[in-house]
């Protein structure tokens, strides 16, 4: 990674903790003062910027939460910002699984939804109050007893209600796929698309009787074609992609759009359809397929949120 992209990582991880109102202008002033810092460095060593130069100029600055604190209005919260993108995973994966394990009980038919939602479902959100009363707690102990600024040690008292403290920023390594294994994910991908076209076909295979596996005949007739259309659309992009890398700049907001659409008709066809004819098959795919989106949905969100804190230098006017 060279180092001014370093810098615009750093910025950009910063910038995404900030209020968007404020976001993108300090994320360019942030930018522009690490900027001259790395430049008069350089000088200073007689050299020109590099990897560790950049490095070692970010950990002098300090931790993006600590960064961002100091443009933020000092008072006391729940949740410490720095704390909440935590607190988000752990109430989301809480309450995920606890719906993820009973709602089976709903598409089996043994319950009703307004059965499951009074109790199960809605019992779920008290998984994010509890974790409410931990954060806070955790954040008043840590403002009573505050971590040692020369030594960097914890008080004990952290550990009576322990959250994981911010490390040193590092930059994110973003791991090109080798050859082979690009191989593998196109292949993985194609075998997958053709057994979701037609898995009682394909398990007719290796099996004497794969009728269990045949799909609704409402399912098969009206949702199963877009969703296949969907699959070998994206399946047919990846390949593009990985012949010529440089299309995916160009094509990111179609893969993306392609993605949200997959997942969506997934949502409608698990909520609203009955997808394998035999029961007995339908109700434990439907559980798989809920975690399966539930996965998706946060990936989605993610991929959002990026797109959106990226620090970006004004359109130059005429």
């Amino acid at each position: 990674m060279q180092a001014q992209e370093l810098i615009e990582s750093y910025v950009d991880d910063v910038a995404r903790r900030l209020p968007r109102k404020v976001r993108n202008d300090v994320g360019l002033e942030l930018r522009a003062l690490l900027g001259d810092q790395l430049k008069a460095a350089a000088a200073e060593a007689g050299c020109q910027p590099d990897e560790r130069m950049a490095i070692d100029l970010v950990h002098r600055f300090g931790r993006p939460d600590d960064v961002v604190s100091s443009y933020r209005e000092r008072g006391f919260n729940l949740i410490e910002p720095g704390d909440a993108p935590l607190f988000v995973k752990l109430a989301t994966i809480c309450v995920g699984l606890q719906w993820a394990l009973t709602l089976p009980a709903v598409f089996a038919g043994t319950s009703t939804f307004s059965a499951w939602w009074v109790s199960w479902g809605f019992g779920a959100l008290a998984w994010p109050g509890a974790l409410v009363l931990w954060f806070a707690a955790a954040a008043w102990v840590r403002r009573v007893s505050p971590v040692d600024p020369d030594t960097r040690r914890r008080p004990w008292t952290h550990w009576i209600f322990w959250l994981p403290m911010s490390e040193d920023w590092q930059p994110t390594l973003v791991r090109r796929p080798g050859a082979r294994e690009v191989k593998l994910q196109i292949a993985l991908a194609a075998l997958a698309t053709g057994f979701f076209a037609a898995p009682a076909w394909f398990l007719d295979l290796f099996v004497a009787d794969a009728s269990w596996a045949r799909y609704d005949g409402d399912f098969g007739r009206w949702l199963l074609a877009p969703l296949i259309g969907l699959m070998v659309a994206r399946l047919a992009l990846f390949v593009a992609i990985t012949a010529d890398p440089r299309r995916r700049a160009p094509t990111e907001k179609l893969r993306f759009g392609l993605w949200a659409a997959l997942v969506g008709l997934l949502y409608w066809s698990a909520f609203s359809w009955t997808i394998f004819a035999a029961p007995a098959v339908d109700a434990p795919f439907k559980a798989w397929l809920s975690v399966f989106l539930l996965v998706n949905t946060l990936q989605i969100v993610a991929w959002l949120r990026r797109a959106r804190t990226r620090v970006r230098a004004p359109a130059s006017r005429a």
